[in-house]
């Protein structure tokens, strides 16, 4: 699990029209081209939530909700001791 490398998934069928006998590196990738530079994957916190959020479709109205929610639940935090030092 942890010697695993992320970017090469098994063959699965096919997604989004991508034949699964494609080579890994002919698969998309949804992380940022700076998660990838600083080696964030799914199997790290920082990285799972990263490519959770990565994964929604703005399209979708359900998406979008969960995306204001994952903003709100890291910015509170942040504004919460913003008012406790002012």
């Amino acid at each position: 699990m942890y010697g695993e490398r992320d970017d090469l998934d098994p063959a699965r069928p096919a997604h989004f029209g991508i034949p699964p006998d494609a080579l890994a590196d002919e698969r998309p990738d949804p992380r940022p081209e700076e998660a990838r530079r600083m080696g964030l994957s799914r199997h790290t916190e920082e990285g799972a939530v990263l490519y959770f959020a990565s994964s929604l479709d703005r399209d979708k109205p359900r998406h979008r909700m969960i995306a204001w929610i994952l903003l709100i639940t890291f910015a509170a935090p942040a504004l919460y001791m913003l008012l406790l030092i002012l």
